[in-house]
C-alpha cells in the first residue's frame, strides 16, 4: 500500500471567511499524523531549549493534541476506516535519530537507525509539551497518550475508538464523504500531482500496524522512497506540500467530487478552526526537521 491523506492547518481560520472566500489555509498535516485512550496533559511552563539531555524527549508535531485532532477530523470526514489507522499512542523518537534529523531534516538512512527502535526502552516519566503545543484540557486528553508497553507502539486507533472520538468531536454521518466522493478526492493511478500529494499524505498519517510495511505512526515518522526516515511534516514531505493545494485547488477538488458542502459543515459545526489556530505555532516551532522537544520530570526507570 502506498501513501494517503489528512489535513493539518497553519493559518488562522475564520469560518465566515471560509464560507465566503477561497483563502482557506489548512495543511493536511502528517500528522494527522492520532486516540481515545489518552491521559490529560497538564499545563507546564516551557523551558528554554538547550542541549538534549535526559530531561527531554522529542516527538513529531503530528502527535501533539491540536494537530492530531485536526488530522483526525479531516481524515475521519474523508474515510472513517482510514482514520481508524491513526496511532492510538505516541512514542518519543530515539535520540540518535533526533541528532541526525537536526543535521539532515530531509531524512536519515532507515537501515542505520532501525536498531534504535528495536532497542528502545519504555520510559515512564511524565513529559509535557512546550507552551505553544498545549491544548485546552477538555480536548488535550483525546490525543494519544505515551506508550507504557512495547506492544502499544504503532497500535492503530481502530474503528470503535475512532467512532467514539468522532462523536465527541461533533462529527455526524452526514459530514462523511461517500465512498465515491473519497475515491474521487484521492483519484486512481496514474494520479495527477495534486491527488498524489493527498494520497501520500494520508498514507503517512496512517502508517500503523496492519497498514504499513514499516509502521511508524506513534513516532510521526515515515520512510521515503529513498529509504530515509523523517518526520512526516519535514520540509518537502507530502503533508507539507498539501498546503499549496489550499490556494484554491483543494476547494476545486472537493467541488468536483460533490463534497465541498460537507467540509464547510465540518468547519462550521466542529472545533476544527480552533484546533487549526492552536496547532499553527506548535508546528512552526518544529523547525525544518519538524520535531518538538518536551520537558520531562521524574525518573522513568
Amino acid at each position: 500500500m502506498n501513501e494517503a491523506a489528512a489535513f493539518d492547518t497553519l493559518t488562522r481560520l475564520n469560518i465566515k471567511g471560509l464560507m465566503q472566500t477561497r483563502t482557506v489555509t489548512i495543511l493536511f498535516v502528517m500528522a494527522i499524523g492520532v486516540f481515545l485512550s489518552a491521559g490529560a496533559l497538564a499545563a507546564q511552563p516551557s523551558e528554554a531549549p538547550g542541549s538534549h539531555e535526559a530531561d527531554h524527549e522529542v516527538y513529531s508535531p503530528s502527535v501533539t493534541p491540536a494537530i492530531y485532532l485536526v488530522n483526525f477530523i479531516i481524515l475521519y470526514m474523508a474515510n472513517p476506516d482510514l482514520a481508524a489507522y491513526m496511532p492510538a499512542y505516541k512514542a518519543p523518537i530515539p535520540q540518535p535519530l533526533v541528532d541526525c534529523l537536526e543535521q539532515n531534516p530531509m531524512g536519515c538512512p532507515w537501515a542505520d537507525y532501525r536498531q534504535y527502535f528495536d532497542e528502545q526502552v519504555i520510559d515512564h516519566r511524565n513529559c509535557f509539551w512546550p507552551d505553544m503545543c498545549q491544548e485546552d484540557p477538555r480536548w488535550a486528553h483525546l490525543a494519544p497518550r505515551k506508550v507504557t508497553r512495547p506492544e502499544q507502539i504503532n497500535e492503530p486507533l481502530e474503528r470503535r475508538r475512532a467512532d467514539q472520538l468522532a462523536h465527541i468531536l461533533g462529527i455526524d454521518e452526514s459530514m462523511i464523504f461517500t465512498d465515491a466522493q473519497y475515491h474521487c478526492v484521492i483519484g486512481t493511478p496514474p494520479r495527477d500531482p495534486d491527488r498524489e500529494i493527498i494520497f501520500r499524505c494520508i498514507y503517512n498519517l496512517t502508517n500503523s500496524n496492519g497498514n504499513a510495511a514499516i509502521p511508524l505512526s506513534s513516532y510521526g515518522l515515515n520512510i521515503t522512497d529513498q529509504g530515509d526516515v523523517r518526520s512526516i511534516c519535514a520540509h518537502c514531505a507530502p503533508c507539507l506540500e498539501f498546503n499549496a493545494l489550499f490556494e484554491g485547488r483543494l476547494e476545486e477538488i472537493f467541488a468536483e467530487c460533490g463534497c465541498l458542502d460537507k467540509f464547510l459543515r465540518v468547519l462550521a459545526e466542529t472545533q476544527l478552526p480552533q484546533f487549526i489556530e492552536d496547532g499553527q505555532l506548535c508546528q512552526q516551532s518544529g523547525g525544518t526537521a519538524c520535531l518538538i522537544e518536551t520537558n520531562c520530570a521524574g525518573n522513568g526507570h
